[in-house]
């Protein structure tokens, strides 16, 4: 549907006096508060149990986005950057062995009881990159493996919150990095573990959630930021920062 308000339409579309107001439409308009940046987003109306629509729009086209609509509460969400994850009904999963993609995501509820309605969609970071050191030089590096395991595989476009699940990922440090970065979704709990193996020698399992609860990551803030973990295998210390924070903290490394 074109991302443009056509008032004409409206007009000849309207109910006359003779008509039954409750079997109006209203139309909805959604625009959203970030038009620079431009590109494809996937637009989602939701009143229980199903999708009043799915579409997938142009963000600098809509000004506003127009769509009729059948009277009554309903809620408004777009997603950005779905690449390897799957969208089902509402929710956004990540299949095992993948990390989380780049998205970026914001809702509205909307009350769509008269005959225009509007939403603005803000489009908010919905995944956390998390900056790995362990103080190895990137000739090193190439020697190590790396495995990131929790129970969350996904969030929900509806509320943020997330979606219970498998959760794993193998992340190698690109060539000439010494740092190993993974992006993780919301997250439910504090079961995340990283595990580091040397060549063919014993992997060493290590509490990350533990270590980010502990710090006072907040999942559930409307904008994830990013963390930074430095891992001292010699000293068995662990450095823990997030993004923008004057402060972080610094634990001892303990093995699971």
């Amino acid at each position: 549907m074109r991302c443009i308000l056509v008032f004409g339409m409206l007009a000849a579309t309207a109910c006359s006096v003779k008509e039954i107001r409750g079997d109006c439409p209203c139309y909805l308009q959604v625009t959203f508060a970030d038009t620079e940046t431009g590109g494809e987003a996937r637009l989602l109306g939701w009143r229980e149990p199903s999708a009043l629509f799915r579409e997938t729009v142009r963000i600098e086209d809509c000004t506003p986005w127009v769509h009729p609509v059948e009277k009554g509460f309903l809620t408004v969400t777009a997603c950005k950057g779905i690449r390897e994850s799957v969208l089902e009904t509402h929710r956004v999963g990540i299949p095992a062995g993948r990390e989380a993609d780049s998205l970026y995501a914001g809702f509205a509820e909307v009350d769509a009881t008269g005959e225009i309605a509007r939403a603005e969609i803000a489009l908010r970071k919905q995944f956390a990159t998390v900056f790995l050191d362990i103080r190895k030089k990137a000739s090193e590096l190439k020697d190590y493996a790396f495995r990131v395991e929790g129970n969350t595989s996904g969030f929900d476009l509806l509320d943020y919150s997330p979606v219970p699940g498998l959760f794993r990922c193998e992340p190698k440090a690109r060539d000439g990095e010494s740092i190993v970065t993974f992006r993780l979704p919301r997250q439910a709990d504090d079961s995340l573990t990283v595990t580091v193996r040397a060549g063919e020698g014993v992997p060493a399992t290590f509490p990350l959630g533990k270590y980010i609860a502990a710090l006072g990551y907040n999942w559930k803030t409307e904008e994830l930021q990013d963390i930074y973990v430095a891992i001292d295998l010699v000293n068995g210390l662990v450095d823990l920062r997030v993004a923008d924070w004057e402060e972080g903290m610094v634990f001892p490394l303990v093995e699971i």
